[in-house]
């Protein structure tokens, strides 16, 4: 767990977004990324829960709790806390093979039932799950990965979204 009193001691902050204005201009990223110190203290607002809602990804009542992908949500966060880029890397592409659109369009499920979100403002997730893999890309830690496995046989996927990528690239990585 990153700060004890992480969650007491930094009140949680959101990017910023571009004016319209200027967004109608380009095709750039309209949200404004906080610094990596900031960053920082958004992760140790993560309290570490002994049952952490936020990964649930299960149904109640009809109603999706948690994120869906089941995310070590946590684990990344303790380690973008303490500077692990790597290590936040790794926890995050062990459930999530395309951190980097859906820490865009996610709903952030995770963030409705974060528990430091019963009394005050939930941990800042997705921003965080933005920031690890936009690092990765700057550092370079991402790379393409080559399959040597080929079976020869073929399918399809119905659905480009997250689901049917993610389906794509298992059965890719299978052969």
């Amino acid at each position: 767990m990153g700060s004890l009193t992480g969650f007491i001691d930094y009140p949680r902050m959101d990017k910023t977004e571009r004016k319209i204005s200027e967004r109608l201009k380009d095709f750039n990223e309209f949200r404004i990324a906080i610094s990596e110190k900031e960053q920082c203290r958004q992760a140790a607002r993560c309290m570490n829960c002994g049952v952490p809602g936020c990964q649930w990804g299960q149904l109640l009542e009809g109603k999706a709790v948690g994120c869906p992908l089941n995310n070590l949500i946590a684990e990344f966060n303790d380690a973008l806390y303490h500077g692990q880029e790597k290590l936040a890397l790794q926890r995050l592409l062990k459930t999530n093979p395309f951190p980097e659109f859906t820490a865009r369009v996610c709903p952030a499920l995770c963030e409705k039932a974060c528990t430091c979100g019963l009394n005050e403002n939930p941990v800042a997730i997705k921003d965080n799950e933005y920031s690890i893999i936009e690092k990765a890309f700057e550092l370079g830690m991402i790379q393409p990965a080559v399959i040597s496995i080929r079976t020869g046989k073929k399918a399809a996927v119905i659905g480009s979204g997250p689901a049917g990528l993610a389906a794509a690239d298992w059965l890719r990585q299978t052969g």
